[in-house]
């Protein structure tokens, strides 16, 4: 069944935070992203063609919510990465690759062509 795996880059300015992938299929699911410095991102996601609904209500380190971003990401294979801001002060880079949900090796298989 078809999917997206998007890696995410998460910063604060020029700082990283933190580096994760994430599958987007056909059930919605939230994954947290926990910062070693304590920042925390909350990822809603569900596979929609043509573009998919994420969601990212951001913490700061003191677990103060910061803000809610919404966007919809484009089901499509990307070479380069994306950033996009998020609630001040965050940024999100992003890349994104098709792929089958069903495979196990969804992390690092190769994309399936669009």
């Amino acid at each position: 069944m078809k999917a997206m795996r998007v890696e995410m880059l998460f910063f604060d300015g020029d700082e990283p935070l933190a580096h994760t992938k994430v599958l987007v299929h056909g059930t919605e699911e939230e994954s947290e992203i926990e910062c070693p410095r304590g920042d925390r991102f909350a990822v809603t996601r569900k596979f929609e063609e043509p573009a998919c609904p994420i969601f990212i209500n951001s913490f700061d380190p003191n677990g103060a919510f910061v803000g809610r971003s919404a966007m919809r990401m484009g089901v499509h294979n990307s070479d380069e990465l994306e950033a996009i801001d998020l609630a001040a002060p965050y940024v999100l880079c992003f890349r994104s690759a098709i792929v089958d949900c069903d495979d196990p090796e969804w992390a690092t298989c190769d994309p399936i062509p669009e």
